[in-house]
This record gives structure tokens, sequence and C-alpha cells, in this order.
């Protein structure tokens, strides 16, 4: 299903939900007021919150129980937070200018934080990643705050969870006075808890990805090729021999090690002319050339032959019909004209009916290795194999497949990317984020004793609104960069 009828499902459903909940209300239905009130969850429009105070007394007793370990924990955590500020804001500016001359000379480079669009830079098949990375990255950032807030004898409202269409999210209310009332420093040490959680969360989440290698080891080997995962979305008519678990390690000569070379390789293939296969003229001699017959023809040979042009000479041109693996397998090289080749040789290219026909075609004939197995050999479009063949860096030594491990892998690369982004962001003094109140107890700190106020409030009214200016114009780049 496409991402936006998806989208559109849910925005509807959500009406629905909202509607319903104001003609039950309107109506007094006595029934639905009881299990509101046992059910702590109120509708918005096109919002979902849920909350509850069943876990105050929980974090309250392990907090205190643990009241010196947090207390050196997040006083670490807050200079370190702090220490982030400038280069949080050096990358937002950095970012900026990469997707200003994205848009101005209609490039394509990938930027370090740039907007996540589901069906536009995400792929669907990724969204329940997208989700329930979102969900676990504000657990761990509230949870922070919770701690935090404890630790320094302030108690808790409540925890909760929202859902704005599909995106979920935690949150935690404080009472503001208490917080407020505390020294700054205090403050900074609550207010830095969710950032340094998300730091912590991101470090574990690298550590994890770069040493599943190391701790797959024995049921599986990497940088030897690639394992083919699944062929849902395989739909073409050319032909091929894919099957699940083949290990692939080239194409066309190109050598697979990993998911990127596999990429590059296809890539390769895609910008570059054809290429042929150096034949042995005594292999051509035996065969009858024939000049616009059979598969060259369009007949019905051309169902098991594919068309190849010979050019020993710059004179002599000769059209062979023959099977594309008797000639890959008679073939000593890769070539794409005929000085590749030696003396005694050709160099034999495929010509497909669209190139008979002088119609402009990517198709290719793409000779993919395998390990323990005869090369595939397909007839098609590249991009037809990498939009719908799905590999894994990880191929098993046994017979446990790698599926579980390439969705812990992009779970685990979410995680680490997302929680990176969502620290930066709270880190940068951007109005109704963790930065905002972060500048605020900074400039206490840094304005204590002073007399005039003035400059305070000044102060943090430039900080908050430069760091503002740069988050709205990072996403609004950001944005354009994809859609223009």
């Amino acid at each position: 299903m496409e991402v936006t009828n998806v989208f559109g499902s849910v925005i509807l459903i959500h009406i629905f939900i909202y509607c319903f909940d104001r003609y039950l209300k309107r109506n007094n239905s006595q029934r639905y007021l009881n299990f509101l009130s046992v059910t702590p969850i109120q509708i918005d429009f096109m919002s979902l919150r849920w909350t509850t105070s069943l876990f105050n007394k929980k974090i309250s007793n392990w907090a205190t129980r643990k009241k010196k370990n947090f207390c050196w924990w997040y006083s670490l955590g807050t200079m370190i937070t702090i220490l982030l500020c400038i280069p949080s804001l050096i990358l937002l500016a950095s970012t900026a200018v990469v997707s200003f001359e994205n848009i101005r000379q209609h490039k394509n480079e990938e930027a370090i934080l740039q907007p996540v669009v589901p069906g536009v830079n995400l792929p669907s098949t990724d969204l329940p990643y997208y989700l329930i990375t979102l969900l676990v990255c504000t657990i761990v950032h509230e949870t922070g705050h919770a701690l935090a807030s404890v630790s320094e004898q302030i108690p808790l409202i409540s925890f909760g969870l929202i859902v704005w269409l599909v995106l979920p999210a935690a949150f935690v209310e404080l009472p503001t006075k208490d917080v407020t009332s505390l020294s700054p420093w205090k403050q900074l040490k609550i207010y830095c808890a969710g950032v340094w959680h998300n730091i912590v969360l991101s470090i574990v989440a690298f550590f994890i990805v770069t040493s599943l290698p190391i701790l797959l080891m024995p049921l599986f080997q990497t940088g030897v090729g690639v394992s083919v995962l699944n062929l849902d979305g395989y739909s073409v008519g050319g032909y091929h021999d894919f099957q699940i678990g083949d290990q692939l390690t080239g194409v066309n000569g190109c050598r697979v090690t990993e998911d990127n070379t596999w990429e590059r390789c296809l890539a390769a293939i895609l910008h570059a002319s054809s290429s042929g296969f150096c034949v042995n003229n005594a292999y051509l001699s035996s065969v009858v050339a024939n000049d616009q017959l059979g598969c060259c023809n369009n007949s019905e040979l051309s169902q098991s032959h594919l068309c190849f042009l010979s050019s020993s000479d710059s004179i002599s041109r000769n059209r062979y019909c023959l099977r594309a693996r008797e000639v890959s397998e008679s073939s000593t090289a890769w070539c794409s004209n005929h000085q590749d080749c030696f003396h005694n040789q050709s160099c034999l290219k495929p010509l497909f009916h669209s190139e008979l026909e002088n119609e402009t075609d990517s198709s290719r004939l793409i000779l993919i290795q395998r390990k323990n197995a005869a090369s595939i050999i397909f007839v098609g479009h590249p991009d037809e194999i990498y939009r719908s063949v799905s590999v894994s860096n990880y191929v098993p030594r046994t017979f446990i497949g790698p599926k579980y491990v390439n969705v812990i892998f992009h779970l685990m690369w979410y995680l680490f990317s997302f929680s990176a982004g969502l620290a930066v962001l709270n880190v940068v003094p951007c109005i109704y984020m963790d930065g905002q109140y972060i500048v605020g107890a900074l400039t206490e700190m840094v304005f204590e004793g002073c007399e005039s106020g003035s400059m305070k409030r000044q102060a943090q009214r430039a900080l908050i609104f430069s760091g503002t200016s740069l988050v709205i114009v990072n996403i609004a780049f950001g944005l354009l960069s994809l859609f223009l």
C-alpha cells in the first residue's frame, strides 16, 4: 500500500475517533464517561494522549536509592551536553549551507541532518523502524528528565504517551514552579538529562552496530559478498535465477563484498556502455552468422537466445544468435571493443531488440556471480535488481538466515542516527525545545549577581531567536531540497 494511502486512512480514522468522542460527550453517554475515568485517554484533533502516574512511586524509590550515582551521572551529562552546544550550532549552520547549495545548483548531495519524509527519503518498508525508534528515543529522553528531577527532590506529576497521526512520542510532566525554584546548576541537570540519555543511547546503538560482525562471527561471515534476503518485489519479465540465501560475489566482473559495493556495481553497469565477452574465433567459426535472422529479428528463437554483435574488425560486423550462458562460459574476459581481446578473439556484445530498431533502452545483459552455484544471467534494467532484490552483509555459515540480524542492524542504525539527531536538535537554543531552558539556566549562571536584568533577558532572546531561526531554516531548506 502506498504511503499516501496509509496516511489518508490514518487521517480518516482520527477524524472518525474525534467526531465520535465529541458526539458521545455531547450526549453525556455514561458508559463512555465511565470508560474515560478508568482509562486516562485524551482525544484531540489528529492526536491521542495517554497519561498515568503509575510509574511515579517506582521511579521515585529507585532514584532515592541511587541518589549518589545519579548525582555524578547527571553532572557528567550536563557538562558534556553544554560542551556540545557550539558544535551542534556549527553542524546546523553547515547543514543549512549544504541544503541551500543543493537547491541552488540542483544537486542531490546528502546532508548530515535532514528532515525525514516517509515515501520520499524514507522507504515505506522502513516506516516500522522509524516509528519504533521515535518511541524508544523519546521514552529514553523523558526518562532522563524524570530521574534527574526526582534525584533533585522534584516530584513527578505524570508520565504519558502521545500519538500525533501515526507518530508516537513520550512525555513527562513536572511541577514548573518547583523546577524553577532550584539553583541554575540543578535546573541544568534536569534540562540536560534528556539530551544526555539520547547521547548515551546513540553510543550504545553505534557500538552494537559495529560489534555485530564480531558478535555473530560463529554464525555469519562478512566481507565475502552479500546474501539474498528476499525477492518479494521481484516482478520482471527478464530471465533470472535468484534464490533466497544465495551468496552473491560479483556483478559483470565487479567484485561484491558488501551491500555498498553491490549498489556501486549495479550503478556502474547502468551508467557504463554495454559490456561484451571476449570469445575465441574458433568458437564463432562453428556458428553460422545470421544477419537480421533468428533472434536478431525478434523471432521465436529470441525466447531462448540473444542477439550478439561481433566486431572483429572495423569492416566486418556479424550478428550471431546464441545462448547467453554458453557465450559467458566460453568467454575469457570482459570487453568494450575488439581491442580488449587477444588477436584470435572477437568481442561479442549483446544487441537488444530496441537497439535494432534504433530506440533508446537501458537494458543490459548482467552476469551475477554466486558462490558454489552457476552465475545468474539477467536481461533487463539494473535498477530492477536494485529495487527488488534485498540483500544482507551477513552471509550464513549455518542454516540460520540473516533475516533477524538484518532487523537488529536496521533498528540499531535508526536508533543511533535518530537519537543523535534528537540530541543535536534539543541542545540548540530553539523555542519549545530543551535548548530554550538550557540557555535560560546558563544565562542565570553567567549573569548571577548582575543588577541589570534586561541584559540577561536580551541575551536569552538573542540566543533563542538565533537557534530557532537556524532550526527553521534547516527544516525549510531540507524539505525544499527533497521536493525540488
